[in-house]
This record gives C-alpha cells, sequence and structure tokens, in this order.
C-alpha cells in the first residue's frame, strides 16, 4: 500500500495481521517475504540510481548530458525491452530501475483524478476555459501562465502518482470548418493566432529556459490537415485530405512550424488521417524531411491512439503487419500510442523490414526527453519534484481560471445599451434555459475531475450577486432533444420578471471528438425557447455557452443583447454574471468566423482548400458572415490615434522583411479609454495585400496583436511589427517568399501602406525538400 505518494518508498508499510507475508523493502524497491530475505519479488520499475551496479553506469549520471545518457540506456537495452518502451502503456525496463514513462493530457488543466486535498483546496486539477475560450482573450501574458500553471499542478499530481509528465497538448489544429467537432480544443481559424498560442502556452508548459530540466513534455497535435470526425459516412480514421503544397504551407503547417521554432515542443502527435494518399503517421516526407530536417525538430513523434494500426486496417496503405511497422517507424513515428509495435514490431525487425538502427534512434529519442524531465535524477536536483498537494487548486489558479474566463467573454450584441444590467433597478432576473444552470458542461472536454465548478453555475453565481430571492429560474428545454413541455414554465417565469436572461448552446452531445455537426443552427427546442421568452416584451439576454459557432440568425436580427461565453472553465458561471451585471467590462474577440446557416449546404467538409467553393475562414471566405474573426463589443470605448514615429506610407526592401527582430516595419498605436469604465481591449493588427503583390494573397492576414486594460481617460502605446512570416506569400508551387509590391495594414479603423522593393526572398521551397526527401 503506497501511501506517501512517491516512487521507491512506502513511507507507512502495511502492517495488518497475520496475513500479511510480504513487507515492501526501500532499499532495492522488492516485496520480501517475511523471514526470508532471499525469497523476493520486483514491486515494479523504481528510480535506482543511487544503488550498485545502476549507479555506475553512464545513464545514471546525472551530471552527464541527456544526449549521452540516453544513448547509454539504449545501447543496455535489449531488442524487446526497446520495443516494449516504444508505446504509451510502456512497462519501463525493471531490471535497469528505469521507470514507466506516463503520459497524459492537458488541453485546458491536466486530464486526471485529484490529489491529497490539502489548505482548503480540492486536490483537483483546475480546469481552464478550453482552449478556443482562451484564445479569444488574444493575450499572449495569460496563456503563458495558464501553461505555467497548469504543469505545475502537473508535475504536483505526478509526484502523488495521480498522472503522467508527457502531456499530449496542446491542439493545434485549425478551425477551417465550422462543423468539425474538436473546433472546441483548439485555438481558432487562424494560424498567426494559433502559432502565438502555442509559442506562449507550450513555453508555459516545458520553462525549457528556466532550468536544465524540463517541467513536462508539451505535445502539439494532430500533424497535419486533420479537422474531420465523422462526416457524411467518413471517418478521421480512413478520411484522405487532398491538400495544395500552397496551402499546407501557407495554413495548415503554420502553428506546427511554430511549435518546433518557438515553443521547442518535444514531442508532435500525427494523426489519424491520411494526406494525399500517404497515412500522417507514415509521412516520412512531413515528419522527417520538413518537421526534423527544416523546422528542426529534435523531440519524438507520438501516434494519435492507434493510428499505427490504421495505416493497414483502414487506410490500406499497406496490407501486413511488417510494412505497416516498417511504414510507421521509417516514416517517423518513434511511440505508438496503442499496441500495434509491442505486438508486432520485434517480428518485423527479426524479419528484415525494420532495420534495428531504426529502433534504436527511436528509442534515443523517447529516452532523451525521459533524461531531460530529471526523471532518474535526485530531488533536489530537479527542483519539479519538490511540488506536492499545496500546488494544485491553489487560490491563485483559481483567480487564473477565473480572469480567463471574463477575458475572454465575447459582446457581440447590446442593442440600447441593454447591458450591462443594472442590479439597483431589477427586482426579479429570469434565469432560463438549459446551460442556465450548467456546471460540468461548462468545463467542455478533456478535463480532469473538477468538483469546484459544481458550485459555480451561471444561476449560482447571479444568485450570489442579486441574492436568491430577486433570481427565478427555468430549465426550458434540453439541448439534444425537442421536448417543449418546459417552455411554458419559462415563458411564465420571464412574464413575471424584470428581465430575461436565456442560456443556451451546445455541449458533448452535439460536437466532440468523433462527432461532427450536420448544421450550425441551435439543436433541440432552444431557438423555440428564445423566441417564447422573446415574445412576453420582456428585455431579453441571449448568452451562447459553446464550441463551434452557431447560426443565430433569427436571434442576431431579434434579441437586443447576446453574449458569446464558449466553454469558460471552473470559474466561467461566476465570470458571465459579472459580465452581465457590469462588474467587469467584456473585451474578448471572436477567435473564428460566424457563418450563417446555409454555408454547410455550400461546402462539403472533405473540401480542404482554403480558396474555393466561396473560401473558409475571414482570410478567403467571400461571404457575408454573421459575425467576423476578431469581432467583440465593450461597455465602454477606445480610440485609436498612429504614434509620431509611424508614417502612412513607407517603402523598405525585401531583405529588410526578413528580419525577426528589430524590424523597420513597425506600427505604433495610442490607445484611450475613452469611456466612463474601466476596460480592456485587445488591438489586432491586419496586413491586407494589394493586388499588385500578387492575386491569390488571402484577403486579410492577422500580423499582430495586443491585450491593453485602461481605467476612463487612460491611454496606453503599442507597437506592433509585421513579421516576415506574415508578408510572405506562397505560391501555387510551394515556394514561400516575400516579394515586392504593396501591402496595407489595418489597425481598428487605422489604414496605412508600406512598399517592398527588390528580388524575392525565398523562405521555404517545397519542390527543393521534396528534392531532398
Amino acid at each position: 500500500r503506497r501511501t506517501s505518494g512517491r516512487r521507491g518508498s512506502l513511507g507507512d508499510p502495511c502492517t495488518g495481521g497475520v496475513e500479511q507475508s510480504f513487507m515492501y523493502n526501500s532499499t532495492d524497491s522488492t516485496l520480501r517475504y517475511k523471514g526470508n530475505s532471499d525469497l523476493c519479488m520486483d514491486a515494479g520499475a523504481s528510480i535506482n540510481c543511487t544503488v550498485a551496479p545502476y549507479n555506475s553506469y553512464p545513464y545514471c549520471n546525472y551530471t552527464l548530458d541527456a544526449d549521452t545518457r540516453a544513448t547509454d540506456l539504449v545501447s543496455r537495452l535489449q531488442l524487446v525491452e526497446k520495443i516494449q518502451n516504444m508505446q504509451n502503456s510502456n512497462p519501463g525496463v525493471p531490471r535497469l530501475g528505469v521507470p514507466q514513462f506516463k503520459f497524459s493530457e492537458c488541453l485546458h488543466g491536466v486530464l486526471s483524478g485529484c490529489g491529497a486535498a490539502v489548505n482548503g483546496s480540492t486536490g483537483c486539477p483546475t480546469s481552464f476555459p478550453h482552449a478556443l475560450g482562451l484564445a479569444a482573450t488574444f493575450n499572449h501574458t495569460l496563456w503563458s501562465l495558464a501553461g505555467e500553471t497548469v504543469s505545475t499542478e502537473a508535475r504536483a499530481l505526478h509526484n502523488q502518482d495521480v498522472t503522467g509528465i508527457a502531456f499530449w497538448a496542446p491542439d493545434v489544429n485549425l478551425f477551417k470548418d465550422p462543423r468539425w467537432g474538436r473546433g472546441q480544443e483548439v485555438p481558432g481559424e487562424d494560424p498567426f493566432l494559433t502559432a502565438e498560442y502555442v509559442a506562449h502556452y507550450s513555453s508555459g508548459l516545458q520553462q525549457m529556459n528556466e532550468a536544465r530540466y524540463l517541467k513536462v513534455v508539451s505535445t502539439c497535435k494532430h500533424f497535419s490537415a486533420y479537422d474531420l470526425e465523422n462526416w457524411n459516412g467518413t471517418s478521421r480514421m480512413e478520411f484522405n485530405a487532398i491538400v495544395t503544397d500552397q496551402d499546407l504551407i501557407e495554413y495548415y503547417f503554420v502553428p506546427f512550424r511554430s511549435c518546433v521554432e518557438r515553443a521547442h515542443v518535444q514531442s508532435i502527435m500525427c494523426s489519424y488521417n491520411a494526406v494525399n494518399g500517404i497515412p500522417s503517421c507514415a509521412n516520412s516526407l512531413y515528419q522527417n524531411t520538413i518537421a526534423r530536417g527544416e523546422w528542426g525538430f529534435d523531440g519524438f513523434f507520438v501516434s494519435d491512439c492507434g493510428a499505427i494500426g490504421i495505416i493497414q486496417n483502414n487506410h490500406h496503405y499497406t496490407n501486413n503487419s511488417n510494412d505497416t511497422c516498417r511504414a510507421g517507424v521509417m516514416g517517423g513515428c518513434d511511440l505508438n500510442c496503442g499496441s500495434f509495435y509491442n505486438d508486432n514490431l520485434l517480428a518485423a525487425v527479426k524479419g528484415g523490414y525494420v532495420p534495428s538502427s531504426a529502433v534504436n534512434e527511436a528509442s534515443f529519442r523517447i529516452y532523451r526527453e525521459f533524461f531531460r524531465l530529471g526523471e532518474m535524477d535526485p530531488p533536489e536536483l530537479v527542483p519539479y519534484k519538490s511540488l506536492g498537494p499545496e500546488s494544485v487548486d491553489t487560490p491563485a489558479a483559481r483567480q487564473l481560471a477565473y480572469e480567463a474566463a471574463q477575458q475572454m467573454i465575447v459582446l457581440l450584441k447590446n442593442e440600447g445599451n441593454l447591458l450591462p444590467l443594472d442590479a439597483s433597478k431589477i427586482h426579479t432576473l429570469a434565469v432560463i434555459g438549459p446551460h442556465a444552470n450548467a456546471t460540468q458542461d461548462l468545463l467542455s472536454n478533456y478535463h480532469g475531475t473538477n468538483t469546484l465548478v459544481n458550485s459555480h453555475s451561471p444561476l449560482l453565481a447571479l444568485s450570489g450577486l442579486l441574492g436568491s430571492d430577486r433570481v427565478k429560474y427555468a430549465q426550458g428545454c434540453n439541448i439534444d432533444n425537442n421536448d417543449t413541455s418546459m417552455i411554458d414554465a419559462a415563458v411564465a417565469v420571464a412574464s413575471a420578471s424584470d428581465v430575461a436572461v436565456v442560456f443556451v448552446g451546445l455541449h458533448q452531445t452535439q460536437e466532440r471528438e468523433g462527432l461532427d455537426r450536420t448544421t450550425l443552427d441551435l439543436p433541440g427546442a432552444q431557438l423555440q425557447l428564445i423566441q417564447k421568452v422573446f415574445a412576453t416584451k420582456k428585455p431579453t439576454v441571449v448568452v451562447l455557452i459553446n464550441g463551434g459557432p452557431l447560426a443565430i440568425e433569427w436571434v442576431a436580427e431579434n434579441a437586443p443583447a447576446i453574449v458569446e461565453a464558449f466553454y469558460p472553465g471552473e470559474m466561467g458561471g461566476d465570470a458571465v454574471a459579472d459580465v452581465l451585471l457590469g462588474k467587469i467590462s467584456p473585451g474578448g474577440r471572436l477567435p473564428y468566423t460566424v457563418y450563417p446557416s446555409d454555408f454547410v449546404m455550400k461546402r462539403s467538409m472533405f473540401d480542404m482548400s482554403l480558396r474555393d467553393n466561396g473560401g473558409v475562414t475571414y482570410r478567403y471566405y467571400t461571404g457575408k458572415p454573421l459575425w467576423e474573426f476578431g469581432f467583440g463589443l465593450s461597455y465602454t470605448t477606445f480610440n485609436y490615434t498612429w504614434g509620431s514615429e509611424t508614417k502612412p506610407y513607407t517603402v523598405h526592401t525585401t531583405e529588410e522583411a526578413l528580419r525577426e527582430k528589430d524590424s523597420p516595419i513597425r506600427y505604433t498605436v495610442t490607445v484611450k479609454n475613452t469611456g466612463s469604465m474601466a476596460g480592456s481591449d485587445a488591438v489586432l493588427a491586419f496586413l491586407t495585400n494589394d493586388l499588385s503583390a500578387y492575386s491569390d494573397a488571402p484577403l486579410k492576414e492577422l500580423y499582430g496583436f495586443a491585450r491593453v486594460f485602461l481605467e476612463p481617460g487612460e491611454s496606453t502605446t503599442v507597437h506592433l511589427s509585421v513579421p516576415p512570416q506574415v508578408i510572405a506569400h506562397v505560391n501555387k508551387r510551394g515556394i514561400e517568399a516575400i516579394r515586392a509590391g504593396v501591402y496595407g495594414v489595418q489597425i481598428g479603423r487605422l489604414g496605412a501602406r508600406f512598399e517592398l522593393v527588390g528580388r524575392d526572398q525565398v523562405t521555404f521551397d517545397m519542390e527543393t525538400v521534396r528534392k531532398k526527401h
């Protein structure tokens, strides 16, 4: 019985009655039979680097670098041991004292159970707003802090043996199609926004630059061109995404390049789908030549769970297990989430299908990260090993989750300044809808055990601020069926109140991993509920709690106030109440385009093109959206003016535009809060491309942003340089280059232009890369 939660010791061994025949020996991590010291059994892999003969082996020498230690360990492993540890459910290497390398998830908090509850905490991991909501804050600092908080809790829970130490997060696929069931997991539709998000969130997770040790391993997933679960009879397991080189380099690859070059993630997960006929986990061009060769990735690739087997069984790219193992290992996938390698790779190596050197290389990559984590080093050398229960669900973590939820809320409509509601004038507030008393639904998916949210629903939060006697509740309907039997009761509550707030949206029965939507409309009887409440003539506020965008044309036309709250996490109910009652001013911006409902009739989910069939995302969409990417209102007002050094038209060379640091193409904006309420604003800067540059460029591209917080009358200055990766254009041949031409800049209502002169500066050439491959 383990009571201390530390590997290799029990602290308080069982001291039962005469039945207890085996006792734990902490010296060598064995269970020994009482009265017979020679009769023992292995108690599981443990950290034995202080015990002979392990302490004489280089892999146990913590003064050596991770490469040297991994090389030594791999050289000591038997072939079967290497293969056993090329899977997520690995056993470690008990005979060498090497513990299991454990994996988990932490997209917006650690996906695990709870540890010990101390100091008034629940012991459960903090659940932040999901990635889509975090992205809506457009706040670099918040993303870094969220990553640091999540990894602190991850280490503290790992030290209690509750969770792993390598995490499959973040999800940086792009929300290209609004029907995608996993859109809630990603930072939105824009490649630059997502690239910035991962650069900060993953850096916060790993904290590579703050010590010699990784805090945790961050895994960017799912590589690549993955945004379909199950649509029109085709699942992600067999979907073959047809993608041009232009779209891959300009759009789909951008976040993953940031994962490697900026966030320096130590793991990437390959996806279920195939791209242009090659299953992702077998794609050596993408994984070996581009990620490793061009971008400099030095970590390990892991398959999505079961994705090695589907190379053969679903994509039919191979027709036997030997060729499948070869396709996966030689394609660059080092670690199999699943058992295909464990079941088949040994035979493939012995049969000559997979060289043993490739198994050695994969094992080296995995164990290099294992040593970078300090798993076999003394606790006094690894600062993260001291983290315990006191570091989980802290007041600071709750406060950060609270502030994140406040910052991500987007005000979509506020006709007649209905919001914020004046509490002094409200005798009775009707709180209606299937999400009005939501708790666990606020957490979205991929969340750990969380009990805190159960006392922080929107209903409870509003009741706490106004007093329960002034708040009347009616569910009205369910999300996932057409039952209208509860609507009349909700109408009666609304009729007897001063204001009605209707909470509607989606949950995991409508959108999730494995399930795409077929419509953008509100499901069930929710629209009917809103219409019936609106017909009472009482001021009506609609609050959306959802992941994917909702085409609410009738609501947009008729409801005076609309609030988008996404999946706001454990403190989301309180944050929504704060916005409704004016404790804070909303300042979030939409991280995606909200399309009209007929969008689904015009495009197939199989269509991976960006420009065809009316285009997708704000960068290419030629239709009229309900709300565009980056939209968001406030209770206060902000005025933008150019800084004195900003000129309306400047000329630069293409060589100057290549500079990552100290770029001469920089715009300075003074932002002033001209309203009467404190508020925050997300300053978004876009590049617009003149036709004289090239005709097939995106309509506009986000190139920079900053979140500012201002008191009434206060001003601040924001500097926004245009990075080369946004200026660069990718042509149909897959050549990315900064080219001469005239470019527009748009920041709020301000506009400027710059001209580039000189020869093309090539930054990536797919034709050349293919020749290398």
